[in-house]
């Protein structure tokens, strides 16, 4: 009776995905490196930069980043990837995670359900803002306070839609925010919606969202989270622009803690192989939803890129952060309202 199942379903299912095996399947291995030295100016005795960042964390070492090795496997109907990492970035952005849950970057698996819809399922990154981890992807050589306190990854249940040729959306069914684990055993799943319009090659238009409830059961403590962000290439100037909203319930009922962020960046070709960028920045959590202990922080910086080749970059970045309150750790348990750091970094794509 079983094997009849099986079969029913098998047969049910088979036109869905058996279609369209016109072009052969496609292997893609590729890898990537990020190495880094950064000074702090606050001259932190643990080595380390301010708690809400996770990306090159190490003060006055040369450290890696991000080192990452992948596969993709790519047919009509169904594809693949296992992508590998280590660095700081898998140190301290899965920190909470399960050892083996630390090495893994992305790791899915996707089938063809319709011509223009997708479904994958694994660890993925997330659809929520415009950077990622891989930092030669992105304008700065850091990651905005937007981006280091959403998101980066996602894991679940993934359906992609190209509802029109500049339209696509996504839905998303997780083990909740940022978790490769559920962290605790009755946590409900999360729900999530990403729509990205880019009307022309120079135009990107976003919008994603995130819903779930990040406690324990029978505790209910709904988290919704917005995160919008538009892209404008030129020929002098590219510009982006992103903001941050969430609301959680708190224990009072009809009550809400909220918190928000925005990011505004502009970058500019100075030759063919320098570029240069600058970004502003606000993030407020004062209730500590994200941050336990609560956060209202401003930040600028500057960049400077060099490309070496197409798949060769060094970049500089100065930056600064600037706090209301005294939040930043000095030498001798001292603590003040600035703090400022300068990186350097070399990034090497392998493929």
């Amino acid at each position: 009776m079983a094997i009849k199942r099986i079969s029913f379903l098998l047969l049910a299912f088979w036109p869905l995905v058996g279609y369209g095996q016109d072009d052969p399947p496609t292997w893609t291995f590729a890898g990537y490196i990020e190495s880094y030295y950064l000074y702090d100016f606050g001259r932190p005795e643990n080595h380390e930069r301010p708690d809400f960042l996770y990306n090159f964390k190490r003060h006055n070492e040369f450290s890696v980043n991000l080192a990452l090795l992948g596969v993709t496997y790519q047919a009509d109907t169904y594809r693949a990837n296992v992508k590998l990492m280590s660095g700081n970035y898998a140190q301290y952005n899965l920190a909470e995670e399960p050892t083996w849950a630390q090495f893994i970057y992305e790791a899915s698996a996707g089938v063809r359900l319709y011509d223009k819809v997708w479904l994958d399922m694994g660890v993925m990154p997330s659809h929520i803002g415009f950077e990622s981890a891989i930092g030669a992807d992105c304008w700065h050589l850091s990651r905005s306070l937007l981006a280091e306190n959403s998101p980066y990854f996602l894991t679940g249940v993934r359906v992609t839609y190209e509802a029109l040729s500049d339209l696509d959306a996504t839905l998303w069914l997780t083990n909740g925010w940022q978790n490769v684990q559920r962290t605790n055993r009755n946590q409900s799943l999360g729900i999530g919606i990403g729509l990205n319009y880019h009307p022309s090659d120079r135009l990107e238009i976003n919008y994603a969202n995130y819903l779930g409830n990040e406690y324990p059961q029978p505790l209910t403590r709904y988290r919704f989270f917005q995160n919008f962000y538009l892209q404008r290439t030129g020929d002098f100037l590219d510009v982006t622009i992103g903001f941050d909203h969430g609301t959680e319930q708190k224990l009072a009922a009809n009550r809400f803690n909220r918190w928000f962020g925005v990011t505004a960046s502009m970058r500019t070709s100075l030759t063919d192989q320098i570029q240069g960028a600058i970004r502003a920045e606000y993030y407020a959590d004062p209730a500590g939803v994200i941050l336990s202990d609560g956060l209202k922080v401003s930040g600028f910086s500057l960049n400077l890129d060099y490309h070496i080749t197409q798949k060769a970059m060094i970049r500089v970045e100065g930056r600064r952060f600037i706090s209301p309150e005294p939040i930043f750790n000095r030498p001798l348990g001292l603590v003040n309202r600035g703090n400022s750091a300068i990186a350097t970094s070399l990034a090497i794509r392998i493929d």
